[in-house]
């Protein structure tokens, strides 16, 4: 199935619905601290979500139970919100889909869980988790500024691997990136390391929900008995970064970035 562009309006809309999608992962992170569960933060989002006229990407999408992906520790991603109590130590990776006048933005973080809330996991005091955060975000970045019209989309998949690797990382391979902005999941597949394949070339109008998983050990994956969680088959820890990315004018905007995220550019504010 071939990539669907989008016209400077569609991508206009896509980014309203990422910034919305962004504000959320804010409010999340001011929640999230020790004695919070899972259910309580896909509480607040469907709250926010319903609030601000939108509707959640992901609940029911596939039969998938709620608005929020929250996954701990080995948990890869697809966790299910339930009962489950957030402890400090807890590496958090939230994943939320955003749809808004009928575009959807998809956006991951990854975030350590301290005694008073959250901390930079980059600047975690076990080596391991601090390499596995920032080598998972950098490759994320290093995917986006490949993102080039003209450029195959398998250079945006080699450039996450490079990262990846240089963090000495286990690459998760059967999860993926993909399309996004008129459906959830939208051609192409792009994968988080060198499939081998040329893939498309990438044009103005491409927009492509990029999202490196990683682990610090093994890149072998089981499937929980819930039939939607993903974790780490050797019990390692795992991180998730993800941001809704569009190609325009030549540049690549990201649609779900913080307004005060570093970022080659947001469309809302140098895509006008």
């Amino acid at each position: 199935m071939p990539m669907r562009l989008k016209s400077f309006d569609d991508i206009a809309g896509i980014w309203r619905s990422g910034q919305l999608a962004s504000r959320l992962h804010e409010e999340l992170k001011q929640l999230l601290q020790p004695g919070v569960t899972t259910l309580e933060l896909d509480k607040l989002a469907r709250e926010f979500i319903s609030k601000n006229q939108a509707t959640p990407a992901f609940l029911g999408y596939r039969g998938f139970p709620a608005a929020l992906c929250v996954s701990i520790n080995d948990e890869i991603v697809h966790g299910i919100p339930g009962p489950r109590v957030i402890e400090a130590g807890d590496l958090v990776s939230i994943d939320l889909g955003v749809v808004l006048d009928g575009y959807v933005s998809d956006t991951a973080y990854t975030w350590l869980v301290g005694v008073d809330g959250v901390i930079d996991p980059e600047q975690a005091e076990q080596h391991d988790l601090a390499r596995l955060c920032q080598g998972t975000n950098n490759s994320l970045q290093a995917g986006i500024e490949a993102m080039r019209a003209g450029a195959r989309l398998r250079k945006v998949s080699l450039a996450i691997q490079d990262v990846l690797l240089r963090h000495k990382l286990g690459i998760v391979r059967e999860l993926t990136g993909h399309g996004v902005g008129f459906a959830l999941h939208e051609a192409p597949t792009i994968y988080n390391y060198d499939a081998g394949a040329r893939g498309p070339l990438l044009e103005n109008g491409a927009v492509l929900a990029i999202e490196p998983m990683a682990t610090t050990g093994s890149d072998n994956i089981l499937l929980a008995a819930d039939q939607w969680t993903y974790k780490t088959a050797d019990g390692s820890p795992a991180a998730h970064f993800e941001h809704t990315v569009a190609l325009w004018d030549d540049q690549a905007f990201i649609l779900t970035a913080h307004h005060d995220e570093a970022a080659r550019g947001t469309f809302g504010r140098n895509g006008q």
